[in-house]
């Protein structure tokens, strides 16, 4: 009997575990705190954070706009690449009068995406690539750097003959910094 009893009770918790649905999606009744709003009302939607957006695609696209327009968040450090022998080195600066505060979402500091001729992207640094799910925060003092160096045959491995441009990012989530150069694979 306690077999039984014992293995009906874990039936019911697997098969309460397993479902897909959010019961309280579309439910009038819901718990979270909202009330529904009937057809005829008038809502101003422009306080809505998007955050709170039900479309992830609209919320991701709103937040990049934000941050094109933002001029606080363009350009912020500058960015300097220098070519050393071959090899390329991303250059980080912090040029204000203050400090920086750097945040990284995970253990991806930078990435890079070379393109072709026609513009098209042929490498992209992080791709395949596995990252450490870790917040990184650090401050960068005003004319500190950060930097980071890239060997050109590692940058060339797999690249026909031909030019290219590659694009440097900088993926600190309050700053965006990004530089351009050409180089060419002989």
């Amino acid at each position: 009997m306690y077999k039984i009893t014992s293995l009906l009770l874990m039936l019911l918790i697997l098969s309460s575990c397993g479902t897909t649905k959010d019961s309280s999606q579309g439910s009038p009744d819901s718990s979270d705190g909202k009330t529904p709003v009937s057809e005829g009302t008038n809502v101003d939607d422009s306080s809505t954070d998007p955050k709170e957006s039900k479309d992830p695609i609209k919320s991701k696209e709103e937040t990049r706009k934000k941050l094109e327009t933002n001029k606080l968040n363009k350009e912020e450090l500058a960015v300097h690449v220098d070519r050393t022998n071959r090899d390329f080195l991303f250059k980080v600066t912090n040029d204000k009068e203050e400090d920086a505060e750097i945040h990284f979402s995970s253990g991806q500091e930078y990435d890079y995406v070379v393109y072709d001729e026609s513009g098209s992207e042929v490498k992209r640094f992080s791709e395949g690539m596995m990252y450490t799910q870790a917040i990184k925060e650090m401050i960068l003092a005003p004319g500190e750097s950060l930097e980071y160096p890239i060997p050109y045959s590692d940058l060339t491995a797999s690249l026909p003959p031909g030019e290219y441009t590659i694009q440097f990012i900088f993926t600190d989530s309050n700053h965006h910094a990004t530089a351009k150069e050409t180089f060419t694979v002989e």
